[in-house]
């Protein structure tokens, strides 16, 4: 395994795409389709339903041994449900999904259990599916995420996750900031 790194983001301190981010792509005449997808994504819980099309996102972007399980998924999508949330398209297609458990502490335990009352809220997947990675979806779904969960969740003090060093400089273009490396992988 290669080294990954502990990275947050305080709740209160987040710049966010905003909805007049967005709504500006609407006024350009220079967009490209993949700019006016983005002004058309929504977002939802997964149903249980939907769990295996989760499960195929995620075994495709990440290396076997650190992709969540199905049964992962399914407990993330039953008990942690406000905190799963997939990118849609408007042919209501889930393109990605950002999921995450609350935890008292981000240690190894935090990948496998979700306590409701925890302050830390641990991203366990930022996955988009591979015909629309690169495309700046990731990113759009990503500051979403954390600007619902800003709004909806106040009690989660910050949101904390595992990168590989190859994607630092995403999630630090997302407003996160890097700690340390991991002690966890």
């Amino acid at each position: 395994k290669t080294a990954a790194y502990i990275i947050n983001s305080p709740i209160s301190r987040r710049n966010h795409v905003s909805k007049s981010y967005l709504e500006s792509f609407k006024k350009d005449d220079n967009i490209d389709k993949d700019d006016v997808a983005l002004t058309q994504l929504t977002f939802r819980p997964p149903t249980a339903e939907e769990i295996p099309s989760c499960f195929a996102i995620e075994s495709s972007s990440y290396p076997a041994d650190e992709a969540a399980s199905l049964q992962s998924l399914q407990y993330r999508q039953a008990n942690a449900l406000p905190y799963f949330q997939c990118a849609i398209s408007n042919e209501d297609e889930i393109i990605g999904f950002v999921c995450s458990t609350r935890c008292h502490e981000f240690e190894e335990e935090s990948m496998t259990t979700h306590h409701p009352d925890g302050p830390f809220l641990a991203i366990h997947s930022v996955v988009v599916s591979h015909p629309y990675r690169r495309k700046g979806f990731a990113s759009t779904m990503l500051k979403y995420y954390v600007k619902h969960i800003e709004e909806e969740q106040s009690s989660i003090q910050s949101i904390v996750l595992l990168a590989k060093a190859h994607l630092l400089s995403f999630y630090v273009n997302c407003g996160f900031t890097v700690n340390r490396p991991s002690p966890i992988v």
